[in-house]
């Protein structure tokens, strides 16, 4: 007769066990949002775009961002889905989670045992929650690059004893995988370069000839750069070098910073997130100094470092900015698992992770709305077809009938960000003008305004509204109104 201790421990040795306990916990992590089509601002935004590539508008030229093309090319495959592309693009980004978190556990497995590793892959998918990774942004996709990347030099060339054999090869094909996912979004670039100088470091610490070290180098800079250029020469080709230019170089450096007390506020928020995991690394890295395990333990340690790296020197300006950071520290603090305390601070972390990610989510919910709000707003718009012009809230609204190429500069804050002024290739005033000579029917706005909100464009928008417009809805149900605004018919056009 079989106990019960036998029975789990037959369960905990299933072939199949990781795999199944990460989708569940993925799953449940961001089981409050699947269906909201108003999730966050910036997804809608993808969404939408990719619904415009689907009809013929083109990146930087139709419709202007300064995020990389294949984001919004992998949102217009979610957009083939149609009635369903809301639900399709959050559960590719679930995939994506889960897929990442398989890579992570298996790198785990070479600094402890299986528990450690699935606790690790778990505080990954966990630790998203907290700062705005529950739905698609851009890292829940790129980091599956990333860690891919990761996980074949480590594999093939760090614990493999032929690895001097497979470096070119494996080199260049996860530097293809960093090129990819730089074109998803431009600040897995430091990442990239650490993985290329350990690449080239390995070869001179195994005293590899130096003129093959320098071939080999071209062959992964070559591919680290190519999905770039590839995307940069088509938009030459088509006479747009400059659009895509402005829009992926230019337009990042000039956004205006911060206020420093945005800024501090924003500090000392993104402080309050990472720092149990950042201080969980650093101690867990410290303490398993003696660990036999020494190459992959260097090799993934300078993987975090990278990361934590380039978040420091690119910047942060919104929570989601930390999301790189939760794959590599993860993957650290997995090895608290080899020591008996250690264990103790893992279950905490994650125990931690998810009572205040799904208080984020539902915060967050409140806040934008779901779609019962996303209805409810919707149906407000008597006209179906009626011209819609959003200088604040969810791009989702353009996804429909309302949309009329107002602007080429749809995304809202790229209007009512005052450190955008500067930087986006358009005055701000000059394209309200603009959009409201084409007199939209309906505007939509919100109340009160974000922190960052251009008091002198909106205080110009509410001239326009109290002299041409009648507000004809009020959602406000959530911690900000979000109002729709319909334009009074002039005589000339009234029915009879």
């Amino acid at each position: 007769m079989h106990t019960w201790k036998e029975f789990f421990k037959k369960i905990w040795n299933y072939k199949f066990i990781p795999e199944i306990f990460l989708i569940i916990i993925v799953i449940l992590s961001r089981s409050q949002t699947f269906g909201n089509p108003i999730l966050n601002i910036d997804e809608d935004f993808y969404l939408f775009s990719g619904g415009r590539i689907l009809h013929g508008d083109l990146p930087y030229v139709d419709f202007w961002d300064r995020k990389p093309i294949f984001l919004f090319l992998l949102y217009s495959v979610f957009h083939l889905f149609g009635t369903y592309r809301v639900i399709a693009y959050q559960v590719g980004a679930s995939l994506a989670v889960w897929a990442t978190c398989l890579s992570l556990y298996y790198m785990a497995r070479t600094l402890t045992s299986r528990g450690g590793a699935l606790l690790a892959s778990a505080m990954y998918a966990t630790g998203l929650t907290l700062c705005g990774g529950e739905g698609g942004q851009a890292p829940v996709f790129y980091t599956l690059l990333v860690t891919a990347a990761i996980a074949l030099v480590l594999f093939k060339i760090v614990l493999n004893p032929s690895g001097l054999k497979e470096a070119r090869r494996t080199g260049a094909l996860a530097m293809m995988l960093f090129g990819i996912s730089m074109q998803i979004k431009y600040t897995t670039l430091f990442e990239g370069v650490y993985l290329g100088i350990f690449l080239i470091v390995y070869e001179f610490y195994n005293k590899v000839n130096v003129k093959k070290i320098f071939f080999n180098s071209f062959v992964w800079i070559l591919s680290a750069i190519s999905p770039t250029f590839l995307v940069f020469l088509f938009y030459t080709s088509i006479g747009y070098a400059h659009a895509w230019l402005f829009s992926n170089v230019y337009s990042i450096f000039l956004r205006s910073p911060l206020p420093d007390l945005d800024r501090i506020n924003l500090q000392i928020r993104l402080l309050k997130i990472i720092t149990p995991i950042l201080a969980g690394s650093v101690v867990a890295f410290f303490l398993t100094r003696q660990d036999p395990r020494k190459p992959q333990r260097i090799f993934i340690g300078g993987w975090a470092v990278a990361a934590c790296s380039g978040v420091l020197l690119f910047g942060s300006r919104y929570p989601h900015y930390l999301l790189p950071l939760f794959a590599p520290l993860s993957l650290v603090n997995s090895l608290f698992w080899n020591l008996t305390v250690g264990r103790y601070w893992l279950i905490f972390l994650i125990s931690i992770n998810i009572i205040k990610g799904q208080t984020h989510i539902h915060h967050s919910i409140q806040k934008n709305g779901d779609y019962q709000a996303y209805r409810s707003i919707l149906m407000s718009m008597p006209n179906p077809k009626g011209c819609l012009f959003i200088y604040d809230g969810s791009t989702a609204l353009y996804d429909t009938a309302h949309w009329c190429h107002l602007t080429t500069h749809p995304f809202p804050a790229h209007f009512n960000e005052l450190s955008e002024v500067n930087s986006t290739g358009m005055n701000p005033y000059t394209e309200l003008d603009h959009v409201l000579s084409q007199k939209p029917e309906y505007i939509m706005i919100q109340d009160p305004p974000w922190g960052g909100d251009n008091q002198m464009l909106r205080s110009r928008l509410l001239r326009a509204l109290a002299k041409n417009y009648k507000e004809i809805y009020r959602y406000g149900a959530l911690e900000v109104s979000i109002i729709i605004y319909q334009r009074i018919p002039t005589k000339n056009t009234q029915i009879p």
